[in-house]
């Protein structure tokens, strides 16, 4: 693949620290979120100027549309595209819920927690081919330097596709909430400040 993003995450929201599972489900950043949502402004600036005009897909969730709007006071200029092949996927029952709530209302289904496979045994959840599928088709549609605003599994899974990688190295992946990670060149670049 021979575009080039650069993939954020938004910032920590309150179901984060409560150890919600969100999904498709919404909460809003907390202070140290917006933090990071402007932490990732300023490493966009210094990387691609404060006024570059790279397009922004950003999932159409609340907490991914409220980090660009904080992104964007420090590397503004893109205009943004709610792509809603990038969103999180869906954790069907799950979302909303604790992990102690999930093992009450599903004893041994959770087994693994730490494992992030274990987020698609959930009822009604999109499994790992859909949700792969999607992003995978919102890839290969992409022409061009783009930024891309995203979530913690989807955000795995851009990075997984784009180096090829099988499906437990994607899922291994870390999901900080303060770097910017440049895809190009067949590499994968983690930015800070």
């Amino acid at each position: 693949m021979q575009v080039e993003i650069y993939l954020l995450r938004h910032g920590e929201t309150r179901w984060n620290t409560e150890r919600r599972l969100q999904g498709q489900h919404d909460s809003p950043l907390t202070p140290r979120g917006r933090e990071q949502a402007q932490l990732l402004g300023r490493i966009l600036a210094k990387r691609l100027g404060a006024h570059h005009q790279l397009p922004m897909y950003v999932s159409p969730l609340g907490r991914t549309r409220e980090t660009p709007a904080i992104v964007q006071q420090y590397a503004e200029g893109s205009h943004l595209i709610y792509e809603p092949r990038i969103q999180e996927m869906s954790l069907g029952a799950w979302e909303g819920l604790t992990r102690a709530e999930v093992d009450a209302g599903w004893p041994g289904v959770a087994d693994g927690y730490g494992n992030p496979t274990w987020y698609f045994r959930a009822p009604g959840a999109e499994s790992y081919a859909e949700c792969k599928q999607r992003i995978d088709a919102w890839m290969r549609e992409l022409a061009g330097p783009v930024v891309a605003v995203s979530h913690g599994v989807a955000g795995r899974l851009i990075r997984g596709l784009y180096l090829g990688l099988p499906r437990e190295q994607i899922l291994a992946l870390t999901v900080p909430q303060d770097v910017v990670w440049r895809l190009a060149d067949g590499k994968i670049e983690a930015l800070k400040m």
